[in-house]
């Protein structure tokens, strides 16, 4: 076993030597050693010729320092204070809306507030129900049961939110058309008195019914977590402790990866937050769904590259 541990580091450094020939020959040396690393790894699954330690080395280096996503897909700032134009997002639940200089902002328990609390509703006096009575007596005398006017309680029109602001949940989604390997970014910040709660979803219908779902929920109990959808059910994938605070008033990066492979990758800043393979589906995301249920986020940009 030792002997064969050994062969890594002498491949890793024949290939880190052979770096400046490649640079002079007008080649990009880490792009070259990530393509020999992974012909390597290819050739020896197939012959069963490294150990199951030396097997998994290779392809965690290949996918750690491999860049497969060239292919510029999203680019979002919300500079123009309009999520209806120029990508088009539909909010299919709750209230969002786009502050200039701050991005995409939802807030619930009280919108534009962190109090984590709703307002109570207010009682109507006695009186105000009385004549209230007294109306709907004269209004039906005179115009019939038939020919009342629309109660205010009417089904809201088609695209228009769905609760109140501060309610939620705030639901927004955008046809993204995202390729089956990708590599996100999304630039956010986080508050409330509790922390927040807010999952990060590509699908592959507008149904919902496959795809995957990426869970962050802040606080003193905080994780992410990655779940598989099929059939409209999630299953965990990968559930790791959030170490890191986000509700501190500043911005953070929320990077989800994944390879070609199916290496999955997620990390906040600089932190890695875990690694896991799941190649479940093979065909593209076309939806990014962005669910929020609790605390306050705003979105600053979301960036994805994909192969």
């Amino acid at each position: 076993m030792a002997q064969v541990r050994t062969l890594l580091p002498s491949l890793i450094a024949t290939l880190v030597l052979a770096a400046p020939a490649l640079q002079a020959a007008g080649d990009d040396p880490q792009a070259q050693i990530v393509e020999d690393l992974r012909q390597l790894a290819q050739e020896a699954r197939q012959r069963n010729a490294a150990d199951r330690w030396l097997q998994r080395a290779l392809d965690d280096l290949v996918a750690r320092y491999d860049n497969p996503w060239q292919q510029p897909i999203l680019l979002e700032d919300f500079g123009d204070g309009d999520y209806t134009y120029n990508p088009t997002w539909q909010v299919t639940s709750g209230y969002f809306q786009v502050l200039r200089g701050q991005g995409l902002t939802s807030s619930i328990g009280g919108y534009g507030s962190n109090t984590g609390t709703q307002p109570a509703p207010q009682q109507p006096s006695p009186e105000a129900v009385l004549g209230g009575m007294i109306v709907g007596a004269l209004l039906e005398s005179a115009l019939g049961p038939s020919n009342q006017p629309p109660s205010a309680n009417t089904t809201p029109a088609p695209g228009y939110p769905q609760s109140a602001p501060g309610y939620g949940p705030n639901q927004i989604r955008l046809q993204a058309n995202v390729t089956n390997a990708f590599s996100m970014i999304t630039t956010l910040r986080t508050g409330g008195t509790d922390g927040a709660r807010f999952d990060i979803s590509l699908l592959q219908s507008e149904q919902g019914s496959y795809g995957y779902r990426l869970s962050v929920e802040t606080g003193v109990r905080g994780f992410v977590e990655l779940q598989r959808i099929r059939n409209g059910r999630g299953a965990v994938v990968e559930n790791q402790p959030l170490s890191i605070s986000l509700d501190d008033g500043r911005l953070h990066d929320i990077t989800w990866q994944q390879t070609p492979d199916g290496t999955v990758t997620v990390k906040i800043d600089d932190t890695d937050i875990f690694q896991v393979r799941d190649k479940a589906f093979r065909d593209g995301y076309p939806w990014l769904v962005l669910n929020h249920a609790s605390g306050d986020l705003t979105v600053r940009s979301v960036q994805i590259n994909g192969v």
